[in-house]
């Protein structure tokens, strides 16, 4: 791999802070690239932001909406998967 290229792997990586537009714009720009031409991440990252998107919409019963904490809480737990720190 070379050093201006990102891999699968990286963009698993790095798919909560592309979702959060918390990466240098170097960076963004690798990532950019790499979804135009791989349909497997384009679907990885479709299928992180509608797993926000249910959380977000669906309260359990009697609760308040969890949208803010429930949101980040879950990127975490996407952010720590990826990085080999929660099961999958």
């Amino acid at each position: 791999m070379s050093a201006d290229e990102i891999v699968c792997r990286q963009f698993a990586e790095l798919a909560t802070d592309y979702l959060e537009g918390a990466m240098p714009d170097e960076t963004l720009e690798l990532v950019e690239e790499h979804l135009a031409m791989c349909d497997w991440c384009r679907d990885y990252l479709h299928q992180i932001r509608a797993t926000a998107r249910a959380v977000a919409a669906e309260p359990e019963a009697g609760e308040p909406d969890p949208a803010p904490a429930a949101l980040d809480e879950l990127m975490a737990a996407f952010r720590a998967t990826t990085k080999g720190q929660g099961t999958p």
